[in-house]
């Protein structure tokens, strides 16, 4: 029979063996399992509530599937279905990444508003959480009949909105409901740094007094004649305001988009030129940008969109201050590329591409590769 003492050094043993397990797991960045389960406060103060992460999703926004991307080595292998809308075959190839039977398992939503979100057909898929943004959950009815089934929904902005105090508050609440919360907050902690360093120097361009230069943003630019132009919400309009810049036509456009004519765009002379472009404007001659472009392509592609009637004549593309950004880029990096161009001088310490080449070496699962934004060369000669 042991003797006390024995038994003693054994249980010490055990114990000290379950407490250095447990200092690598913390040390490692894992945290052990839980049974606790996991609740957030959604956008419309709606208490959302999982006995575990998420492993049958579904995802209302085709962004979604991009910060998830940043979360989990391999985001299709708990999704069941996402929207894909609008994406162009280039940027489907892109995150389709290296695992290709799960992504291939997605089922493909078509919906491209709330009244095209039915319940009958989520229900079938039998997923233990969906997740819609605002815009998406404007089917309140449908929301309904999914909670009633026994469905959780989440109502988050995903993707960063960056104008808001808190831009990460829904990429750290998904992180939560899909066991990501580490990690979720290490990518909210990167993308707010980059977010407060350009809020910081627009700062210091008011308190110098330094003027706005004035923005013409056209987006899908080349598609139609001069010039549609961003208007107010939440878009790339906004992010020209973010970085210190004045966007024309935007007391003008109430909603997201609008025409401005060419007389309008000619007496106001903008300064700045940024056009919106992807893969989709290929067929119509329009700005080339996004994945599997090429530098030379877009650079191009860019050059034929400002030679249309009434761009030319402005002052923008006179002084080279012409740029084009990807439609459907990740918003840190656009933001920074906005910034940059607006004020050089005072972001000459913004470097987009450096940031790109972080997220991707640190966060994505897969990486961004192709041309997503474009410039004339500023130091050369002023266009006649």
């Amino acid at each position: 029979m042991p003797s006390s003492n024995t038994s003693y050094g054994s249980t010490r043993r055990q114990w000290l063996q379950s407490t250095a397990a447990l200092a690598g797991l913390m040390l490692s960045g894992v945290a052990p399992a839980s049974s606790q389960p996991l609740q957030i406060t959604d956008l419309r103060g709606r208490t959302v509530r999982l006995p575990k992460p998420a492993q049958r999703m579904v995802l209302g926004a085709t962004d979604d599937f991009v910060l998830l991307s940043m979360l989990d080595k391999q985001p299709a292998r708990n999704v069941v279905a996402w929207n894909k809308w609008r994406l162009d075959a280039q940027s489907l190839l892109m995150l389709r990444g290296p695992d290709t039977k799960a992504f291939d398992h997605m089922a493909q939503l078509a919906i491209d508003g709330p009244q095209s979100l039915h319940a009958e057909s989520l229900i079938a898929l039998e997923p233990d959480l969906i997740v819609l943004d605002a815009f998406y959950a404007k089917a309140t009815q449908t929301v309904a009949r999914l909670e009633k089934a026994g469905i959780p929904v989440a109502v988050l902005e995903i993707n960063p909105d960056l104008r808001q105090p808190q831009p990460t508050q829904g990429l750290i609440q998904f992180g939560i409901l899909t066991g990501h919360e580490a990690r979720a907050r290490e990518v909210a902690s990167f993308i707010e740094q980059r977010v407060h360093r350009i809020r910081e120097g627009v700062q210091r361009l008011k308190s110098r007094g330094a003027p706005e230069p004035l923005v013409l943003m056209e987006p899908h630019a080349g598609s139609a004649p001069c010039c549609l132009s961003m208007g107010n919400g939440k878009n790339l309009g906004d992010m020209v305001r973010m970085a210190g810049g004045r966007l024309m036509g935007g007391e003008l456009i109430a909603g997201m988009a609008g025409t401005l004519s060419t007389e309008y765009v000619i007496d106001q002379d903008p300064e700045i030129y940024i056009g919106t472009g992807g893969g989709h404007l290929k067929a119509r001659n329009g700005l080339l940008l996004g994945p599997g472009v090429s530098t030379s392509q877009a650079h191009s592609s860019l050059q034929h969109v400002i030679q249309r009637t009434g761009l030319s004549h402005t002052r923008a593309i006179r002084n080279r201050r012409v740029h084009g950004i990807w439609h459907g880029g990740l918003g840190i990096v656009n933001l920074e590329c906005i910034a940059s161009w607006l004020h050089p001088e005072e972001f000459a310490d913004v470097r987009p591409q450096a940031t790109l080449d972080a997220l991707n070496q640190r966060f994505l699962a897969f990486p961004w590769q192709g041309t997503f934004w474009t410039s004339l060369q500023a130091t050369a000669a002023p266009l006649p």
